[in-house]
């Protein structure tokens, strides 16, 4: 993902470099956060104040290689912090879970699954069942990398985890899916990965 943000323009505290900021990645980190936990408002929170940390430490702040991946990664850290907030205030309602093992959970498009033709929608169907089936670190490796179209050095910078490792993880995605010998008949591999860029993916 591109990031045509000069940084400097942050650090020195200019009104216009923090708008575009916030419109140039707002809707990836909204997405992304949803993903992480199914509160709007909670997300929302933490979007506004990942964007405050950053205009109040703005001296401070050295320019990062990707924005995209520093941006995620931040607002990763403030909802699990939050959630570990939230746990300790309602340690009943949590059972004493960690709440930092999100699901993050990936489900096709509505329109997907309500195209006309009955062996269509049970292909979709199928294909959502298997999406199911893999880990949430693959999960969520192939929608960073697929749906919100970032590089794998970023991802890797967000997940904190090496590039080969996000290689790895995402290829043995694929493959997992095309194990499904039934699912393989109805789409190619090209048609899997197109699939995934193509479909939105959202938190019932």
């Amino acid at each position: 993902m591109e990031d045509a943000i000069k940084w400097s323009d942050i650090t020195e505290g200019r009104e216009c470099a923090y708008r575009l900021l916030y419109e140039r990645f707002s809707d990836l980190l909204y997405g992304y956060g949803m993903k992480i936990v199914a509160d709007e408002a909670m997300v929302v929170d933490a979007i506004q104040s990942l964007f405050m940390n950053i205009f109040e430490k703005r001296k401070r702040l050295a320019a990062p290689g990707s924005v995209a991946a520093y941006l995620c990664r931040s607002l990763k850290n403030i909802l699990i912090n939050e959630m570990n907030s939230v746990a300790v205030r309602r340690r009943d309602e949590y059972n004493d879970a960690s709440v930092g093992d999100y699901d993050f959970e990936l489900e096709l498009d509505a329109e997907c699954a309500m195209i006309a033709n009955e062996n269509e929608r049970e292909r979709y169907r199928l294909f959502q069942e298997e999406l199911n089936k893999l880990s949430r670190q693959q999960r969520e490796m192939l929608y960073l990398r697929y749906y919100k179209g970032l590089e794998i050095e970023e991802i890797a910078k967000i997940l904190d985890v090496s590039k080969r490792t996000v290689y790895n993880t995402t290829n043995n995605a694929i493959a997992r899916l095309r194990e499904n010998k039934v699912l393989t008949q109805y789409f190619s591999n090209e048609a899997m990965i197109m699939l995934l860029c193509l479909c939105d993916f959202y938190v019932f």
